[in-house]
């Protein structure tokens, strides 16, 4: 069993090794295999255990943010825990499946991969409306496997690696030609994907300042500095540059301050939009009786704000506190989130005037990992940009992790991402993958980027909702192959 346990810590290390900021992306598969390897020939509560353990070295390294952000390092303890028991149930029914002779190679991958996607995908939203950080698509975002993103998703990329990962693990017990064509068929799962067509024709192009203003060291009078560093980065390159942008983005939160209500902050961005003469498109907060909203709004030079996206999905615990009342009764860290962000409405998308009018995708900061939330989106728009507020997690793995998943989301729908942070990282993909350029943590950056304009929908993008319920479907059928073959084996 001490065998097995080291398999399974192996297995979780080497995924998360698979990750950004490490984004050794070869690992993804030996480290499916390790797991298959960990719980083949076991029970199925000592399956839930190893893959429990699994979990927990992939996701405790991972999260390491967590305790950047609370300064608690139980709250990375426990978040990875919580998380690894979703991997304890895949280990419990990989468990059950793993019995079979030769031949039941052939029912026993596609059944362990339906059953992994099911469950990921659970995790992906529950409990609190989940949180699909960890996917294994998104390690695999600069490997050949990620061409397959426009038609699938993170299911379909994820699929691929685990299904090779699979046939890893088994070969070595096949039979000489069966273990020959297992070999070749990873290297094809692999190698294939490079062939794909993925990115339409642009159907036109914007110069976009993409303004990275950094924060300050100290916390006083923090919000407004934020926001006066923005100011100053976009006036000195509008002042500079010989090319004048279509469009400034900001990030989540440039001003902390509701530019609405405050008069400061308000007076700062509307006579900089006003000077320069270009529309902004910016984080801000909205404070309301029982609560606040985190904002990307649009400002047009004369006009104020024009359009207004309200986060749909706050992170629980990190910007809302569930049971608050009930929970206070057993610790003040409640308070850490003094207000609770509210609910806003989606599709998460603004309109800017520039020409006939450019449709942007809005996701904010940890949104970019919900796939519906994206690709609802971004099949409206023309343009996918992700603000985000990164200052709280330091020179942790979250930044190098928020834009691998940026890079997936431009693959997947065909569209150019932008991610655009207070602190870093921010940077320009193209609908390929390809990065333009992408800036340092805590450093200030502006830049003027040309960015292509996309209007065409991929598979992926506009079968989300249909992919959800067929994974559903067939990781259900996983599951009950899984048991019945366990009840037969025990018969």
């Amino acid at each position: 069993m001490v065998f097995k346990i080291l398999l399974a810590i192996a297995g979780g290390l080497s995924m998360w090794l698979s990750n950004e900021p490490m984004g050794v992306w070869a690992l993804s598969l030996p480290a499916i295999s390790l797991l298959w390897l960990a719980v083949q020939g076991r029970g199925m509560l000592a399956g839930f255990g190893l893959g429990w353990v699994w979990g927990f070295f992939f996701f405790f390294p991972l999260f390491d943010w967590a305790t950047a952000a609370t300064g608690l390092y139980v709250a990375q303890i426990a978040l990875a825990a919580l998380q690894a028991a979703f991997i304890g149930v895949v280990g419990a029914l990989w468990a059950a499946l793993s019995g079979g002779n030769k031949a039941a190679v052939a029912w026993q991958v596609p059944a362990a991969t339906f059953v992994w996607l099911a469950v990921e995908q659970v995790r992906g939203t529950w409990p609190f409306g989940g949180l699909p950080w960890g996917s294994v698509g998104f390690a695999l975002v600069d490997s050949p496997i990620a061409h397959v993103a426009p038609y699938g998703s993170t299911a379909l990329v994820g699929a691929v690696a685990i299904a090779g990962g699979l046939l890893l693990a088994m070969t070595p017990k096949l039979s000489y030609l069966g273990a020959t064509t297992s070999a070749l068929a990873v290297i094809a799962l692999v190698i294939v994907p490079v062939f794909v067509p993925m990115g339409g024709r642009a159907d036109g192009s914007i110069n976009v300042a993409v303004v990275q203003g950094n924060v300050p060291d100290d916390a006083e009078n923090r919000a407004l500095r934020v926001t006066e560093n923005h100011v100053r980065e976009t006036r000195a390159l509008v002042e500079s540059s010989r090319i004048k942008p279509d469009l400034i983005l900001w990030p989540e939160s440039s001003s902390d301050r509701d530019i609405r209500t405050d008069r400061a902050a308000g007076e700062m961005v509307l006579s900089m939009v006003d000077d320069v003469g270009i529309p902004l498109v910016m984080g801000t907060q909205q404070y309301v009786d029982d609560g606040r909203y985190n904002d990307v709004v649009v400002i047009e030079p004369g006009r104020g704000i024009t359009d207004r996206y309200s986060k749909q999905h706050p992170v629980p615990f990190g910007e809302y506190v569930p049971f608050r009342e009930a929970l206070r009764k057993v610790t003040d860290i409640v308070d850490l989130v003094s207000v609770d962000m509210l609910v806003g409405q989606g599709p998460a998308t603004v309109n800017v005037p520039i020409g006939e009018g450019v449709s942007i995708a809005t996701p904010i900061c940890f949104e970019v990992a919900y796939t519906d939330i994206v690709s609802r989106a971004a099949s409206a728009s023309q343009l996918i940009v992700i603000p985000t507020n990164n200052a709280s997690f330091g020179t942790t793995g979250l930044s190098a992790q928020q834009f691998s998943m940026t890079k997936f989301r431009a693959m997947e729908n065909g569209r150019t991402a932008v991610q655009v942070s207070t602190s870093g990282i921010s940077g320009v993909v193209d609908s390929h993958g390809r990065v333009a350029y992408e800036t340092g943590l805590f450093e200030s950056d502006a830049r003027i980027v040309s960015i292509a304009l996309h209007s065409a929908n991929t598979f992926a993008a506009t079968t989300a909702t249909q992919r959800g319920v067929l994974i559903y479907l067939l990781g259900a059928a996983g599951a009950i192959l899984a048991i019945a073959s366990r009840t037969r084996g025990r018969s």
